[in-house]
């Protein structure tokens, strides 16, 4: 017994070590490559920063610097799916929402967005505003203090105090259950939305999945789409203005 406990700290020390090694050796990479983009160079910038990303390191700067060297590299598609990967990270930094606003003004393709409902766009607000872990924390922490107010309501004997629990209970109830479905609403959305940034610098949209049917669009790189299907080597999009149609899978790239 005393033998595998001392293999089992050594095993921990060592996987602690591998660890605080790791993360000292990408902190390194990460300050090169922010010194060689204050330098103006850009190259040499992007490849540090893709080393770090080529550990599975997932990190909304990362994603955001990447984002600015590819766009000081007049790499707009680049930029524009790094920026939007930063942004699923962090949606509510301004910094981030500004350069994508700048990178997707240098797009070719000005597609109109669908109009949405006032209720979607007051659930996009609120979704915007809290992510899905937040909401279930809301939602858990509001459900405990409706409960506590409901034991005061059930133990107090002062008309007045029973009043303003049973009132407290309500609300921190409807709060819970409301926080409850949006996360739920928010978690659904993330699992079927499959966001992505076309790459190629013409993208044939067709009425059907094979290279023989009609083309009637053609759109460029950096436009983003959501993916709907995909059938051998293309796949089914759905642009912002709702047009749909197939291209081939090698001119896009997943954001998620």
């Amino acid at each position: 017994m005393k033998q595998k406990l001392i293999y089992c700290i050594l095993l921990s020390l060592a996987l602690s070590y591998f660890s605080y090694a790791q993360e000292k050796d990408v902190y390194a990479i990460f300050k090169q490559a922010n010194e060689y983009y204050n330098q103006g160079e850009y190259e040499k910038a992007i490849n540090s920063y893709q080393q770090i990303e080529d550990q599975k390191v997932i990190s909304a700067d990362l994603y955001f610097n990447l984002g600015n060297s590819f766009y000081k590299s007049n790499n707009i598609a680049e930029s524009i799916f790094y920026y939007e990967r930063a942004l699923l990270l962090n949606p509510q930094d301004k910094e981030i929402r500004d350069n994508l606003g700048y990178a997707q003004n240098m797009r070719i393709d000005a597609i109109e967005t669908i109009p949405i409902s006032f209720f979607q766009s007051l659930g996009n607000k609120i979704i915007f505003f809290f992510s899905i872990k937040q909401l279930s924390i809301l939602a858990l922490l509001s459900v405990l203090f409706s409960l506590c107010a409901y034991f005061i309501f059930r133990e107090s004997i002062d008309s007045s105090r029973k009043r303003t629990s049973f009132t407290l209970s309500i609300l921190f109830l409807v709060t819970g259950l409301t926080s409850f479905g949006l996360s739920r609403i928010a978690l659904s959305e993330e699992q079927k939305d499959r966001p992505a940034i076309l790459f190629g610098k013409e993208v044939l949209l067709r009425t059907e999945p094979n290279q023989g049917s009609e083309v009637f669009i053609t759109l460029h790189e950096g436009t983003k789409v959501d993916i709907l299907d995909i059938f051998e080597d293309f796949s089914k999009i759905k642009l912002a203005n709702g047009q749909t149609g197939w291209i081939e899978k090698d001119d896009l790239k997943e954001i998620k």
